[in-house]
């Protein structure tokens, strides 16, 4: 007897003949008629691992009278293994014993196979859900109840998933919510339930600690075969870091262009004045190239600062003289004295290390840095409360034993670099500056107001916003 696509047996338990259908051989690895239906020639194929478990079942339905349901192994001769499930009732006669049993069995092979791949499917996902630093969940799209929610939710909402599942969790969800991004979320949840995608940002405040973190969240719906919405899945990510990075570099990039609309000026405003200043091209491509390079120093200095760090006016000082030769611990006759550490605003670096280096540069070509009789001092100290009740540097630069230029020559001093000192100093940064040319050489002082720290470690923040 075939039964559709099953395999179907008929025992007569008195006789010990039994009737296997085509399908039954096959099942059990045999060839149709290829051996006698018996209950050793079915046990024979049942796998090694499976048998003593498979006559049990079959010896507790037949003495308790019930019927007969088991899962088998069948190993066949090639050593292929077939899943089996057998159901099969008895009859007994009027003294209670089987006489007869009848019975059908299918091949589970592919059924079973496919259930251990979707387990194993279930668990890869479950543990890709638990190892995510991203929120996982899905949704009931009728009841909006959560059916899977992973860890990552206690980390991000700060609310223990327990917490959070309990009663309407709906609500439970929305009240983590700001209440003016509350309105936009739950639109959003209504548009996935209607079918649509959606991905949206929002703002939550955490039980645990009371932190607002932003949150964006993709949305997704979960149809079934005849195109109803059955589930929203979703995914959660913490975005408050890259919000906050992004709005850094927005304020660095306009920082960047307001800083590089202002480097431009200046490299056009010391073109103009070096070119007037100038006897011919080639005078102006040697001064306006040292000009460049004081720049580009300075440029240096400030581009390897970290994010509120400020340049101090020791490092600007050696960086100058260094470059024209003077080298910190080798200073000779040079003398370089004052406080660590004394930080300049950043819309003061740029012109008043121009400022150092014209003073360095006439040191060089006409004074102490260029004769071997002079003596430059350069000094400075910080006062914590001057003037407007702001901390101010006071510069001293002065350069003795020199041999000054005969008369007629040209005046040392009433060019660029003494109008940058004397003009440009007090107009762009407030400073308060004098420049003499004494019978032995310079002597430069410039007072200017900077976010300073002492040597005892002591911020004093000016006004200066930057």
């Amino acid at each position: 007897m075939t039964v559709g696509g099953l395999a179907s047996w008929d025992w007569n338990m008195l006789t010990g003949v039994i009737n296997w259908s085509e399908a039954h051989y096959r099942m059990e690895g045999y060839e149709v008629g290829e051996v006698v239906p018996t209950y050793e020639t079915w046990i024979a194929r049942v796998h090694p691992d499976d048998r003593a478990s498979t006559e049990k079942a079959l010896s507790t339905a037949r003495d308790k009278h019930t019927d007969y349901e088991h899962g088998f192994r069948s190993l066949h001769p090639d050593g292929t293994i077939r899943f089996l499930y057998a159901r099969g009732i008895f009859f007994y006669d009027a003294d209670g014993q089987p006489v007869r049993m009848i019975g059908i069995m299918e091949d589970v092979t592919d059924a079973r196979s496919a259930e251990e791949r979707l387990r194993a499917s279930e668990e890869q996902f479950r543990q890709f859900g638990e190892a995510s630093s991203d929120v996982l969940w899905l949704r009931d799209a009728e009841t909006l109840q959560w059916v899977y929610l992973t860890p990552a939710f206690e980390t991000i909402y700060g609310l223990d998933r327990e917490q959070a599942t309990s009663g309407n969790d709906l609500r439970n969800w929305v009240e983590l919510i700001l209440p003016e991004d509350r309105e936009h979320a739950i639109g959003e949840i209504r548009r996935v339930r209607k079918g649509e995608r959606a991905a949206f940002e929002y703002r939550v405040r955490r039980p645990v600690d009371g932190q607002i973190r932003w949150l964006r969240n993709t949305d997704f719906p979960i149809f079934d075969a005849d195109g109803t919405v059955r589930q929203i899945g979703g995914i959660g990510r913490d975005i408050t870091d890259e919000r906050a990075t992004a709005k850094r570099m927005e304020v660095l990039v306009a920082e960047l262009q307001h800083r590089t609309r202002n480097l431009i000026a200046v490299v056009r405003s010391m073109a103009d004045k070096t070119l007037r200043s100038s006897g011919d091209l080639s005078d102006f491509r040697s001064r306006f190239r040292e000009r460049l390079d004081a720049l580009a120093r300075v440029q240096g200095l400030l581009s390897r600062l970290k994010e509120g760090d400020r340049v101090t006016f020791d490092e600007l000082i050696h960086t100058e003289l260094a470059a024209h030769g003077v080298t910190e611990g080798h200073y000779g006759s040079t003398i370089v004295e004052g406080p660590a550490d004394v930080r300049l605003r950043s819309m003061t670096v740029q012109t008043l290390a121009m400022a150092l280096h014209e003073l360095a540069t006439n040191a060089v070509k006409y004074g102490a840095l260029g004769q071997s009789s002079g003596q430059l001092t350069i000094t400075w100290s910080l006062e914590p409360s001057g003037p407007g009740n702001k901390p101010w540097l006071h510069i001293d630069w002065r350069e003795t034993g020199i041999v000054m230029q005969p008369p007629g020559s040209a005046p040392r001093g009433s060019g660029q670099g003494r109008e940058l000192i004397e003009q440009a100093l007090p107009y762009q940064l407030d400073a308060k500056t004098s420049y003499k040319l004494l019978p032995d050489g310079v002597h430069c002082t410039i007072s200017v107001p900077v976010s300073a720290t002492t040597l005892e470690g002591n911020e004093h923040e000016s006004s200066d916003p930057a």
